[in-house]
């Protein structure tokens, strides 16, 4: 009786001694947390597309990192305020204007600088900038639509009283431009418009270091995430890496989400110009020629121009912990 009392007694302890031992060995959890999902916001637009690229690749598998395709940077602000993002791409002026309205952001990516990228296309009938007074001009209702017709009337030495502007959002603006003169827009959009007939005027390599895009994060993601966070970053420079050695496969890949040809793609990256890793991290972590620098100087424009109600303190704006420590 002894004994099979015993052997009754130890049996559980055994089945309990296995598992544990097959947690162990497997190096798996069953009482952790799953790790909360990331959701990282952006329209269309050629400088966020390795993002995607890095998803269509398979860099984001079985990770909690999720990406929300969204039809324009306003809707992309709007998400972030209420709370539905924990991440965007945007344009840094977009971004200052979150920071203005209290909401905490860490500034983790350089994604591009505009260079041509930005433009301001106008009818074949529309001979030069001057030729745009009392012109109707399609607009997004953005800081970076503001920022460039900013200085498309400042070159023309006309003020916004001079023009009309409709404010459309982008995925709108190839049909908003069928009843207007001129139109403030980027690729994929440009390319469209161009192959109708359309002429630049004015474009952002005559404002340098006005527009450029980021990727911002929500402080307390920041702080809580940092793993997804660097796999996040690990995936968009391998991506960046794959794009420039196999361009053309990538290029296919690409074209789908951005509604043009694949053999169009490419020209679409003319307009700007994408930071390195290494040079992402001179411009998180400078002190002086940084990315918090440009900040500066670009919140203070948008302060003179009333594109900010109030001056934005961004030291400690940047933070490039979350870099991959070395090139893909």
């Amino acid at each position: 009786m002894d004994t099979n009392r015993s052997k009754q007694h130890y049996r559980p302890y055994t089945v309990i001694r296995c598992i544990l031992l097959t947690i162990l060995l497997s190096g798996c959890n069953p009482f952790a947390e799953p790790e909360p999902v990331i959701r990282i916001g952006t329209n269309v637009w050629p400088g966020y597309e390795s993002l995607y690229l890095a998803r269509d690749l398979g860099y984001y598998q079985e990770s909690p990192i999720r990406l929300v395709e969204l039809n324009s940077a306003s809707d992309v602000i709007h998400a972030i305020r209420n709370g539905t993002l924990d991440a965007a791409a945007l344009t840094l002026d977009e971004a200052l204007s979150l920071l203005q309205d209290g909401i905490r952001l860490k500034l983790i990516l350089v994604m591009d600088f505009s260079d041509g990228g930005d433009v301001l296309l106008a009818k074949p009938y529309v001979k030069s900038l001057q030729d745009l007074h009392g012109r109707r001009i399609v607009v997004e209702n953005s800081a970076v639509g503001a920022v460039l017709l900013d200085g498309a009337l400042q070159a023309a030495n006309l003020s916004p009283s001079d023009i009309f502007i409709t404010s459309c959002t982008v995925d709108e603006q190839a049909r908003c431009y069928q009843q207007a003169d001129a139109v403030v827009t980027f690729d994929p959009v440009k390319s469209q418009l161009l192959k109708l007939g359309a002429k630049p005027l004015f474009d952002s390599s005559q404002i340098p270091d006005r527009i450029v895009d980021v990727l911002v994060v929500l402080e307390e993601t920041a702080q809580s995430n940092p793993e997804s966070l660097k796999q996040l970053l690990n995936g968009y420079f391998k991506a960046q890496h794959y794009l420039t050695t196999n361009p053309d496969d990538a290029a296919k890949r690409m074209a789908p989400r951005m509604g043009i040809q694949a053999n169009e793609v490419l020209a679409t990256f003319d307009g700007f110009s994408i930071p390195t890793l290494q040079q992402n991290r001179k411009l998180l972590e400078s002190n002086h020629a940084g990315i918090e620098n440009i900040a500066d100087d670009l919140a203070q424009l948008m302060r003179r121009k009333k594109l900010l109600r109030e001056t934005v303190d961004t030291a400690g704006f940047a933070e490039s912990k979350f870099l991959p420590g070395t090139q893909p």
